[in-house]
């Protein structure tokens, strides 16, 4: 793979590709990517390696309807288990601060206006479903029904080691991938970073829960590509072979939790619109 060595500062008060400019608080977050991988990664058993769901859930604080989306997304959780990939994106004008009261907390990041943006979220709670476009996101009662409808038929492999430095507050993320089934296009590669357990407000019909839960709230993009980035030097990966990426974020000048955090890693066939597989890891082994 092409090495690019760089560090990187990420200013949440500029928010690129989009139309519109809302300013997006603190905190800053650096990150360094493309670097060695130094980890071993454990053979592969391929028949034990299944595809998961992908499905990146749009919400907002300020929004009185999200909180049945939120439990719609734990019923799914419940139903699917460990192959449903969440991430919980803060968009649109509900999930904007406000500048006094209970909603002064900002959960939007520049990534998830990004990709709001890009799939034309206009109304929310909505989803989008293992990246398959749908102008404006399915709506909650159309989740379930969806998912169903996915294929399962595995064509990668994702193996995730986290490195976390309690003393530096870094996370490095070493991911690999395995190719099982030939693809015609290059694979594209995104690193999230998640948290759960965020006690924030949420407005949940005409009531204010102040001691909400937010759980797998999108919080960075280590490469800062929402998209991905092409891996292998942009070249088909041929059926057996595999590449490896790593990726650091440094978390020491936020409030997020690094207990509650974890990294989720997606395969992304960007021609397609089509999640290939996806994998999450805590920050911290539990």
């Amino acid at each position: 793979m092409k090495k690019l060595r760089a560090l990187l500062p990420v200013l949440f008060g500029i928010v690129v590709l989009l139309s519109s400019c809302d300013k997006i608080e603190p905190p800053y977050y650096y990150m360094q990517f493309d670097e060695d991988v130094t980890v071993e990664f454990p053979p592969l058993d391929e028949s034990k390696v299944y595809r998961k769901l992908y499905m990146e859930e749009f919400t907002g604080h300020r929004c009185v309807n999200c909180p049945a989306g939120h439990e719609v997304i734990e019923q799914l959780k419940n139903q699917y288990g460990d192959t449903l990939v969440v991430v919980g994106i803060h968009y649109g004008t509900l999930a904007k601060p406000q500048s006094s009261g209970l909603y002064t907390y900002d959960f939007r990041t520049a990534e998830g206006n990004t990709l709001g943006e890009y799939f034309n979220i206009d109304a929310i709670p909505s989803a989008i479903i293992n990246r398959g476009y749908e102008l404006g996101g399915w709506q909650r009662d159309e989740w379930a029904n969806v998912l169903r409808n996915q294929s399962r038929e595995v064509s990668a492999a994702l193996q995730l080691i986290n490195e976390y430095d309690p003393e530096l507050q870094t996370v490095k993320a070493n991911v690999k991938v395995t190719a099982l089934k030939r693809s015609n296009v290059p694979y594209n590669l995104i690193l999230f970073l998640i948290e759960d357990g965020v006690v924030k407000p949420q407005k949940n019909g005409t009531e204010n829960i102040e001691d909400y839960v937010h759980n797998h709230v999108l919080r960075a993009t280590f490469n800062q590509q929402p998209m991905g980035m092409q891996l292998n030097g942009g070249a088909v990966l041929e059926p057996g072979s595999s590449c490896v990426y790593a990726s650091t974020l440094d978390m020491s000048n936020t409030d997020w939790v690094p207990g509650n955090c974890s990294v989720v890693a997606v395969l992304y066939d960007y021609e397609l619109h089509e999640v290939l597989q996806a994998e999450t890891l805590p920050v911290i082994s539990r």
